[in-house]
Parts: C-alpha cells; structure tokens; sequence
C-alpha cells in the first residue's frame, strides 16, 4: 500500500514536470512563430487598426525598399506617446503585408546634440519639409521647454518625401488634434508612398484664355503642387484644337471673360472623354481693388461668363448674388483718424468674406478648419441624371445672400449687424459632382460640323461621357494667394490683417487629389476614430474609487487566485 502512494507520487511529480516542459515548449513555439508573423484582430467598432484596401494593393506593389524615418522619439508627454504608438501600429499594419520592402526606425534627432548642433538639424529637416514643435513640460519646481519634430521622411529609390504626424487645426482642443491626427496617419504614409513609387506624376492643366488669374496669384499652391509631384502646366485654351485627353484635371481660376461657345466646346468634351475639372468661378464683377480704389463703393452685376448653362446641364446654377455671413468672417482695416501724420487703423469684421465650413462628409472636406472666401455666390443644386452631388462647403447659421445687381462699399463696417436679417443657413459654396455626364452641346450642333468632326477620331462628338468629377466653387479667390509688398507670395489661405492661416490649400490640394487620384486613397481620409473622453466631474467625485478598482483590487484578485491554485495543488497531490 505504502509503495504504491510511492509510485503515485513519484507519477504526478512526473506528469507535473511534463507538463511544464511542454507548456515552455510551446510558449517558445508560439514565441517563434510569432517573430516571423505579425498578428492582429481589429475589434475596435470604426476598425481603426485596419489598413484599406487601396492601401493594402499599394504596399504589395512596391518594386523596391521603402525606409521611413519617425522623429519622434525619446521622453514625450502622453499625447505624444500616443501618437507614436499609433504610428508604429500604422507601420507595422504596413510592415505585415509586405515585410520585405517596410523598414521604419523611430528616433529623436536632437538627443544628445548641441545647441548650434540642433539648429542645423532644424534648418535642414525644415528644407525637407519638416517643421519643429516647442512642448513645454512642467516640472515640480520649473517648466521645461525643449523642440521635438512629429514627423517623418519616407525614403523609396534614391527619393524622399515628408510626413507631418501632428495636424494644425485652430479651433480644437489638444485632444481633437491629437485625435485627427491618428486618423490620418495612414493617408499620410500611403500617399507619401503612392507620391514617390509611382510610375506616371499625375498631370493638371490650368487654363488660360478668360482672364484667369496669373501664375504670381497662384504661386503658392502651384509650387506646392510640384513639390507633391505633380506635372502642372499653363495651356490656353485657343491655342488647342482640343483639351487633351492626357491631363488628368484642368483648373479654371477665376476667369474675369467671357467664353465664346468654342472655348465652351473643347472643355465640355474634355468633360466627356473622362476629364475631370475644378471650377473656380466668380459670378459677380465684385473686387476688393475696384471697391478700395471708388469713393462712393462699387456697382456689382453679373459677370456674365457665358457658363450658365454649360453648369446648369451638369448638375449646379451658381446664382447672381453676394454671401454674407456674420457668424464667421474676416476682417479689414480701415481708418478711424490720424496721430499726428499717421493714419490710425482698426480691424473691422467684413461680412463679405465668410470663413466657410463643411460637414465632414467627404474625404475631401473631413477635418479642415474654415476656409476663407471673398465675395462668393451660393450654388443651387439641379436635377441631372446619372450625377452624384455633394455639398462640400457652405456658410453656417446665420447668413445672407444679397441679390445682385447692388452696390458694395464700406459705410456700414463697424455697425452692428441684425441677426434678423441673415437667418439663411448653410449657404452651399462649394459642390462635388460625380458622375456620367451629358454634353450640353447635345442635339444642337449642325450636322455639317458633326460630318466633319466626326470624321477626326480624336475630335469625334461624343454626347455621353465617360464617368469623371467636377468641383464647381463659386469663388475664384480661393485659390489666391495675397501677396508681400515685394510682391512674393504668402502662403495660401494666408490672412495677413488678421495674421491667421485657414485651410485654403488643404482643400485645393484635396480636391486635386481627388480628381487626379485612381487608386481611391484620399477616401483613407474618411477613416473615424470617435473620442471617448472621461467625465471629468465623476473622475473628481469618484478618485479614490476608482484608484482602488484600477490599482488595489487586480492585486488582490491576484493573491487570492494564487492562494486558491496552492489550495488545490496542496490537496491534489496530498491524496
């Protein structure tokens, strides 16, 4: 009897080290496994650790390494952490697709360096299209001020391109634009990416031939558009028997002349053959130049451009008048006296140029702050077949639309304004039109030009188009930029009374990409991640509470689960 509790016990001994050899076995296994594999399930409701599928298809396509440097790294605040451990996410969702071609390293380039050191290390990551943050840290007896660079250069063939992790958005709290900034972080590599491995730059004309505005009105966006790696080029439109089929949009800024039914022709067949178009377009002849230079304001009437009906045909009627809104607007300065020699100026609020906001409801518009306008029209939408609309700016709440012809001038800047009279809302600016398009030319050519148009296969009449995208914005000074006294440029969206940056070049440069962009990787814009903010009044009534759930209670749960285990492993092996 006494042998046999031998044998028992010199048994469960065996089968207990058995046991725990091969549970090592297989943690190592797994271990192993693991280090080749990268694993993950997305459980998260907006599935924001989940690459798209335009995403997916452009990493699996890389012909060579991509190398990205992330500078940010070394002792950050919370925020930052997050941010970084967001982007390593990105990362490394990109890295198990394609392990070969994703290398990435995180570093801080101003650890250990020298103040001259880190000056230069500023100025040439600021050539390369970074720009540095100062994050003041705040001790127990002082704060800390030190600069760190949220950002990143993404390395392919001999090539380099810049990604700026943190957003600048005014208006939202820290936890907002740290939020956004997560949320577009894949966008931000994919298109880093897409910009330096494709094979073909994507192509946009502007046209020339109406007036439109110069290449000194548009210097900024122009060169940023080629430091994004696009092919931009000037074409007037007389100079062409038709717009070619080549470029992958055309801009038309601002046109101050009219278009003949020619020039109308050769952009509605552009139109037709797939071609896609940002329209800028001033309604009215209202100037700030004109308006300044007149003691008495200016006479606005129609500007009579000749596009109505060219636009009312694919989906919009831009109408004949001026938006006011008094809830969100700039501001102009304006005399009030003289010291001594010297006039004395004061920033008054200018109704005529709304700051215009959006729904958040499309790639295009998600996330932007306001973007500032200058004596824009509103836009209805009309009935067109086979056309998809979207609102992608507007006024808010409190608006007017003034009906031209009226006169503008600057006797009643400064007076309150009458809430009763701006209760328009939402005031559309800015509309997205997708979809097959029909020639406005349909059934009213002569078939003597149809016989000989047709039989130029290049130039053959087509009266049903192929799926394109049009962006029609009632407002040319959008894409302008104001100009130094030395006549160089500020950037875009650039207030120089108010000394504020609105968003005008992230929408052009958004509405480019989309127009131009095949893959569908803007619409990785549309990604959500919803903010769940503590409430901070039941954190301040429930601490201590909480303290002791989150810190005290997982110790104990821990002591009474090991107490209970040698409990029963007591009584098992004492039998």
């Amino acid at each position: 009897m006494e042998n046999s509790k031998t044998k028992n016990k010199k048994f469960s001994k065996q089968e207990a080290i058995t046991s725990l050899v091969l549970s090592l076995a297989v943690l190592l296994l797994l271990n192993v496994v693991a280090a080749f594999f990268y694993l993950r399930f997305d459980l998260t409701a907006e599935k924001r650790y989940s690459l798209s599928t335009s995403t997916k298809t452009l990493v699996n396509g890389l012909k060579d390494e991509v190398v990205i440097k992330v500078y940010l790294d070394g002792e950050l605040p919370a925020g930052f952490v997050r941010l970084k451990d967001a982007t390593k996410d990105i990362l490394n969702e990109m890295r198990a697709i394609n392990r070969a071609d994703i290398q990435f390293q995180f570093q801080d380039p101003l650890e250990g360096k020298s103040e001259a050191e880190k000056k230069d290390i500023l100025d040439e990551l600021r050539k390369q299209g970074l720009t540095g943050t100062n994050l003041t840290t705040q001790g127990k007896d002082a704060s800390t001020q030190r600069i760190i660079v949220p950002g990143a250069i993404v390395h392919y063939a001999g090539q380099s391109f810049p990604v700026q992790l943190l957003e600048n958005q005014a208006g939202f709290s820290p936890q907002e634009i740290l939020n956004n900034s997560i949320v577009q972080l894949e966008y931000k590599f994919a298109n880093a990416i897409k910009k330096l491995s494709q094979y073909r730059q994507p192509r946009v004309a502007f046209l020339q031939g109406n007036g439109e505005l110069s290449r000194f009105d548009m210097a900024d966006i122009l060169n940023t558009l080629i430091a994004q790696r696009y092919q931009v080029q000037e074409i007037n439109i007389d100079s062409t028997f038709g717009i070619p089929s080549r470029f992958d949009a055309i801009v038309i800024a601002k046109p101050r002349m009219a278009f003949d039914e020619k020039q109308k022709y050769k952009i509605d067949q552009y139109i037709m053959r797939g071609g896609n178009v940002l329209w800028l377009v001033d309604k009215t002849t209202a100037d700030m130049d004109s308006l300044k230079e007149s003691l008495t304001g200016q006479f606005v009437v129609d500007r009579e451009l000749n596009l109505d009906d060219q636009l009312f045909k694919y989906g919009v009627r831009i109408n004949d008048d001026l938006v006011q809104d008094i809830n969100l607007s700039g501001a102009i300065p304006l005399v009030i006296g003289n010291l001594g020699n010297s006039p004395q100026t004061q920033l008054f609020p200018w109704f005529y140029s709304p700051y215009l906001i959006s729904q958040n409801n499309h790639a295009i518009n998600r996330n932007l702050d306001p973007v500032a306008a200058q004596f824009a029209s509103s836009i209805d939408t009309v009935k067109s077949p086979g056309v998809h609309k979207t609102i992608l700016l507007n006024t808010t709440d409190n608006s007017k639309a003034l009906r031209t012809p009226t006169r503008v001038n600057f006797s009643l800047v400064g007076e309150r304004p009458d809430p009763r009279y701006f209760t328009q809302k939402n005031l559309p600016i800015a509309v997205l039109l997708e979809g097959n398009f029909q020639s406005v030319f349909k059934n009213r050519l002569a078939p003597e030009f149809l016989a000989v148009n047709d039989s130029l296969e290049d130039l053959k009449f087509v009266a049903e188009g192929k799926a394109a995208k049009q962006i029609v914005i009632a407002d040319g000074d959008i894409i302008r930029n104001e100009k130094r006294n030395d006549e160089s440029a500020y950037p875009l969206g650039y207030q120089p009374y108010t000394r504020q940056t609105l968003a005008n070049k992230d929408f052009i440069l958004n509405c480019i990409e989309y127009l131009t962009d095949n893959a569908g990787l803007l619409e990785t814009r549309n990604k959500e991640v919803k903010l769940r903010l503590l409430d901070a009044t039941k954190v301040s009534e429930s601490k201590t509470e909480i303290q002791l759930i989150n810190v005290v209670l997982p110790i104990v749960l821990t002591i009474l689960g090991g107490l209970a285990f040698g409990y029963w492993r007591k009584k098992r092996y004492a039998k």
